[in-house]
């Protein structure tokens, strides 16, 4: 807080009441009371459990999801047409919530999805709970299922 520096009135004889700074919490102008501070929100969460959580929300969207063959290989350039004409083959709505799970980062299917709206593209070494549940439909690529299988199986 800037300012209140000096004493606003004097101490005694004038009646009002004692204040040694005008930048007081009970001031027009002064301080906030107990304001707002930088605070973690962030819960721990043991390995185990995080694991369990996410086999289990997995599991439960097995009949949303569409296994996929690797089909970066098909994308000559970018191209967020031809992404979404697969999307409708595969079955997937347009206004349906889709999260595409790929084995590796690939950078022609980053950027023929980072225009859509309702495509997440994630890897599946990033998979998270809140995702999974989140999306209406699950695309899976057969080498991230089995990369899925290989770190995240009991």
């Amino acid at each position: 807080m800037r300012g209140g520096g000096r004493k606003p009135c004097r101490q005694k004889g004038t009646g009002r009441a004692r204040a040694g700074s005008n930048r007081s919490p009970l001031w027009r102008g002064g301080g906030v009371i107990f304001g707002p501070k930088p605070r973690d929100f962030e819960v721990k969460m043991n390995r185990k459990e995080r694991r369990l959580a996410l086999r289990t929300a997995f599991q439960s969207r097995v009949d949303d999801m569409v296994v996929v063959q690797t089909f970066a290989d098909q994308l000559s350039a970018p191209k967020t047409k031809e992404v979404l004409s697969a999307m409708e083959r595969w079955g997937v709505e347009p206004d349906q919530k889709v999260l595409m799970i790929t084995a590796e980062k690939n950078d022609v299917i980053y950027r023929s999805v980072r225009n859509v709206a309702k495509i997440k593209l994630i890897l599946a070494t990033n998979l998270n709970a809140y995702d999974i549940v989140l999306a209406d439909r699950l695309v899976v690529t057969t080498a991230a299922l089995e990369k899925i299988q290989e770190v995240y199986s009991a």
